[in-house]
């Protein structure tokens, strides 16, 4: 009985170590800065706030600076992944709102990011990637046939270092 006992708690233990060894690799590839960050946490991070409480038009470009713009190109309700690159909603309720923002350079997409509402801070980063979006927000909700719109989003924009 106590053989079983040590064995079960050995495995528990080499679970526990082993999930925590893994997140510890993915996230070499992962940059966060959740809301609430601290000066010397942003510079910690990798991470410089620069746009702060900014709304952006659903499917009109915003200009982040001379080379690169952004445009919000979907927005989900209660969004799921389905696969690389894609979102979908599974119900008309507000329960995981997410948006996928496209990047572009001197007006050539460059990559695409999707930014969940209730995530903050939960980002890839790709190569050639030189901002971060945080959905903080978002206005004009409506469902349109099958897609969703939405008037603006509320958004942190973040430079990476």
């Amino acid at each position: 009985m106590n053989r079983n006992l040590l064995t079960g708690l050995a495995v528990i233990v080499l679970a526990i170590l082993g999930y925590f060894a893994l997140q510890k690799e993915d996230t070499a590839g992962t940059t966060s800065a959740p809301h609430g960050m601290t000066m010397s946490d942003q510079a910690e991070s990798g991470l410089e706030l620069i746009k702060d409480n900014i709304d952006i038009r659903f499917n009109e470009p915003f200009a982040i600076n001379d080379e690169w713009s952004i445009k919000v190109i979907q927005f989900e309700p209660n969004a799921k992944i389905n696969g690389p690159g894609l979102i979908e909603s599974d119900t008309d309720e507000e329960l995981n709102p997410a948006a996928k923002i496209n990047f572009y350079k001197n007006n050539e997409l460059i990559h695409y990011q999707i930014c969940f509402k209730e995530m903050p801070g939960f980002h890839s980063v790709k190569e050639d990637q030189e901002y971060i979006i945080d959905l903080i927000g978002y206005y004009g909700f409506k469902k349109d046939n099958d897609s969703y719109t939405v008037e603006t989003i509320n958004t942190k924009i973040w430079r990476i270092k």
